[in-house]
C-alpha cells in the first residue's frame, strides 16, 4: 500500500463491513476518487451517507480496528507477487493490467477446460 491516505481508506471500507455495507462503501470510494477526502472526517461523512452506524464506524477506525487484517493483506499480496493495481488472478493464472472481458474470459474457459 504506502499511501496513508489509502490505508485509512482501505480500512474504512473494513470498518463498513462490520456492518455489512463493505460493497457499498467501496463503491462510493470509487465514485469520488480524487474529490473525497480520505479524512477521518472525510471517511465518516460517507459512512453517514450510506445510513451506517457512525458511533461504531468512528470507534472502529480510531481503535485501528484492521490496521492488522490491512497488513495481512498487503503482506499476502507481495508474496503472491502483487506489485501493481490492477492485478487479477484466476485459478492462480496471475493477470497483470487491465485487460478487455473477452481475454477474462478466455483465461477462464482455458481454466476450466483444465479441471473437466
Amino acid at each position: 500500500m504506502g499511501n496513508p491516505e489509502t490505508e485509512l481508506a482501505a480500512e474504512a471500507a473494513w470498518c463498513a463491513q462490520d456492518q455489512g455495507k463493505y460493497f457499498e462503501y467501496e463503491r462510493v470510494l470509487y465514485e469520488r476518487q480524487g474529490a473525497l477526502s480520505y479524512t477521518q472526517s472525510g471517511l465518516t461523512d460517507v459512512a453517514q451517507q450510506l445510513g451506517l452506524d457512525t458511533g461504531l464506524f468512528a470507534q472502529c477506525m480510531s481503535n485501528r480496528a484492521h490496521r492488522a487484517d490491512l497488513k495481512d493483506a498487503a503482506d499476502d499480496a507481495a508474496r503472491r507477487g502483487v506489485n501493481s493495481t490492477p492485478t487479477f488472478f484466476i485459478n492462480n493464472q496471475r493477470m497483470n493490467g487491465n485487460y478487455p472481458y473477452e481475454e477474462f474470459q478466455k483465461m477462464i474457459e482455458a481454466e476450466l477446460a483444465k479441471s473437466q
